[in-house]
């Protein structure tokens, strides 16, 4: 088993994923999803002919950037706090013996 904190006590990685759950939850709330819909607003602009000057493919490849590298952080932590979930329940397992 190679996931993060094995070694730790089992109140340690209950304190550990609820700093992740409050990260991941901060992270989707003021990073993601303003950045997704930073980039639907900027596509649904580039369709209005009277706009699409304005909007140009660099503007959405940009904003594209953003939101993926916003995604991949968001699944980072997604990852991390599920391995320390998976490690809770095993301990967990052990504790009541099943």
């Amino acid at each position: 088993m190679n996931q993060p904190g094995q070694n730790l006590t089992l109140r340690n990685k209950l304190n550990e994923s609820e700093r992740l759950t409050r990260e991941l939850i901060h992270h989707i709330e003021h990073g993601f999803i303003p950045k997704v819909h930073t980039l639907r607003r900027t596509a649904r602009h580039g369709n209005d002919p009277r706009e699409q000057d304005q909007i140009t493919d660099k503007t959405i490849r940009s904003t594209v950037e953003k939101t993926l590298q916003s995604d991949d952080f968001t699944q980072q932590l997604s990852s991390s706090l599920l391995q320390y979930l998976e490690s809770i329940d095993e301990d967990l397992r052990r504790v009541i013996g099943n």
